[in-house]
């Protein structure tokens, strides 16, 4: 079996983008598929959580992609796939359930591939450069590139120039959070395990499955171990799955002040939120 690193997937996953070349979006999965001498088909036998799978045979390969699924999951198992003959890694797929827990390393690698085809840098990133993190602009892009709204935030953040993060709620407690590399240099961190915030937009959204964004809030709201400051907070919270999507937006100019309690080794502890790089795990479903 293929050792291979999160930063390999990515590199390999852009270097075939690149011979591709898609001008357009969404992205044309077809266009990827020929590259590789596949088709894709829909499987109406494929139970719930199965999201996939690939046959070879006399180096033609079929992808099998699950009915029951909608578009958008579709096309990342697709690409997902693509990524496990492209990275010649075997499956672990295991349980496909949605989960927090760390899914193994051929599957994140694979997840990681998908993400690139299916939000390309040279097409994603100019779009993200054009827009204000909120909750509006992340729907509109992943309506425009027909992919999940975990991926489409989590990548905004990671090719915005301003200090922001986007964090992932499982009922009603903080799971996962990825910060803009600006927002890492600025060493502000989201602490990891507690409810939402009682006076968050995103606790709010989720009692009352209303309300409007974004609004403004003192950062220690946020932050571990600040002083002053003020965050832009917005957020979308899925009722079936009691998941909430939040994006948090630091101005440049006047990011608040750490306190002398943050340790120096913060970025080696576990005192921190989760965070996945960039890569949220792709759930089964939606």
């Amino acid at each position: 079996m293929q050792t291979m690193n999160d930063f390999t997937a990515e590199q390999r996953a852009r270097k075939f983008v690149r011979a591709v070349a898609p001008t357009s979006v969404p992205v044309s999965l077809e266009a990827y598929l020929a590259h590789i001498d596949a088709k894709a088909i829909v499987d109406d036998d494929l139970g719930e959580g199965e999201a996939g799978y690939t046959m070879t045979v006399k180096g033609r390969h079929t992808i099998g992609v699950n009915a029951r699924d909608s578009e958008r999951r579709q096309r990342f198992t697709i690409c997902h796939e693509i990524g496990h003959v492209v990275l010649e890694l075997e499956s672990e797929h295991g349980d496909l359930s949605w989960s927090y827990e760390r899914r193994p390393p051929n599957e994140v690698c694979c997840d990681i591939f998908a993400a690139e085809l299916l939000l390309p840098v040279s097409l994603f990133r100019p779009e993200v450069l054009k827009m204000e993190i909120n909750a509006q602009s992340m729907a509109d892009l992943a309506e425009q590139f027909n992919a999940s709204l975990l991926a489409t935030g989590s990548r905004m953040v990671a090719f915005s120039p301003e200090p922001c993060a986007f964090v992932v709620s499982q009922g009603g407690k903080l799971k996962y959070a990825f910060r803009s590399p600006a927002l890492r240099d600025a060493k502000l961190w989201v602490p990891s395990g507690i409810a939402l915030p009682d006076h968050s937009m995103s606790a709010a959204l989720r009692k009352n499955s209303a309300g409007a964004g974004p609004i403004e809030l003192d950062a220690d709201v946020w932050f571990d171990d600040v002083e002053g400051g003020i965050v832009l907070e917005d957020a979308i919270y899925d009722a079936s799955r009691d998941q909430t999507l939040t994006l948090l937006r630091l101005d440049a100019e006047e990011l608040p002040e750490r306190t002398e309690s943050i340790a120096h080794s913060r970025e080696e502890d576990d005192g921190g939120l989760k965070e996945l790089d960039g890569h949220l795990p792709w759930p089964s479903k939606r």
